[in-house]
């Protein structure tokens, strides 16, 4: 799947209006953008290469909201309709954790009021007030400079990090691709941003011997994934939480290789995450992949044996 196909699915969630005014700026621009934000009466702006820029209705992309689109009320309830496909409710989960995966990858977040359950976890949210639709990038060998480092004797386990949208799930999904190619791998695809299935059929690269375990929770997927799939490595995007920990050992301790991902712009920071620094302490993780940001994105900035 292309970029081009990716932005046109991210532009059919937007009003007239507002992807009239997409398709106004210019192709090149158009094709680098990496996200695109609305705010509920204030404005329509896009991500190129991690700054973000108000647009106005001629497609010209200005660092101060002078003259910018706003984002009406009816452009947001729109998009987060859309984005639900029609329905809401369907989603309980998406709507409690605050973003859904769409058509071609791309995730849509949302904020708003919260409304919560007697446990104090939020159930739902009401009144949206912004959102931002992540297109999401298929960058076939753009892993290929942490693959080298960290399997060119083998499978090892690996961690690979950046700060939010520095790259992680695009890097990810091209290890997917290029393990794929040798060994059998088990695709935790809880987002289902990975692979993008439609019908069962990954619409991105994701490697020959990959199976993939789409919108499975986490935990239910790794468990499932090592008793009947028989993976030689397990691939899942952003570990973090105690919760993550069971499972992980479990397959683990099964003899099958981690690749895994998680927010951090630093190993210092990795260091500091509960599940990743579990499994450090452990001695289960080979090595870890730090990325760049901004016109790095996406790019080894550095990398530990560990």
């Amino acid at each position: 799947m292309n970029e081009h196909t990716r932005l046109r699915y991210a532009s059919e969630l937007l009003s007239d209006r507002l992807k009239d005014c997409l398709y106004a700026i210019s192709p090149t621009e158009r094709e680098s953008i990496s996200e695109l934000r609305l705010r509920r009466g204030r404005y329509f702006s896009a991500v190129l290469f991690g700054r973000e820029y108000f647009i106005t209705p001629d497609g010209k992309l200005m660092n101060s909201p002078v003259n910018a689109v706003t984002a009406l009320p009816q452009d947001i309830d729109i998009s987060y309709v859309r984005a639900f496909k029609g329905s809401v409710h369907a989603y309980p989960r998406e709507q409690a954790e605050g973003y859904i995966t769409c058509r071609g990858g791309n995730r849509v977040g949302f904020c708003g009021t919260a409304v919560t359950d007697r446990s104090g976890d939020v159930s739902t949210v009401k009144k949206i007030s912004s959102l931002n639709i992540r297109i999401a990038r298929e960058v076939a060998d753009c892993a290929l400079p942490v693959y080298e480092r960290a399997f060119s004797g083998g499978l090892a386990s690996l961690i690979v990090c950046s700060p939010p949208c520095g790259g992680k799930t695009t890097v990810l999904r091209d290890l997917s691709r290029l393990l794929g190619a040798r060994y059998r791998v088990a695709l935790i695809d809880e987002r289902g941003e990975l692979a993008c299935s439609e019908d069962g059929v990954p619409q991105n690269d994701v490697g020959a011997h990959t199976d993939v375990f789409d919108c499975y929770p986490r935990r239910q997927a790794i468990v499932t994934a090592v008793r009947t799939m028989a993976p030689e490595v397990l691939i899942c995007d952003e570990i973090g939480a105690k919760s993550d920990l069971d499972a992980l050992e479990y397959a683990l301790d099964s003899g099958v290789k981690l690749v895994c991902s998680c927010h951090a712009g630093t190993f210092d920071e990795v260091k500091k995450r509960p599940a990743p620094s579990k499994l450090i302490k452990d001695k289960v993780l080979s090595c870890a992949a730090i990325l760049g940001t901004g016109s790095s994105c996406g790019r080894l900035k550095e990398f530990y044996k560990l």
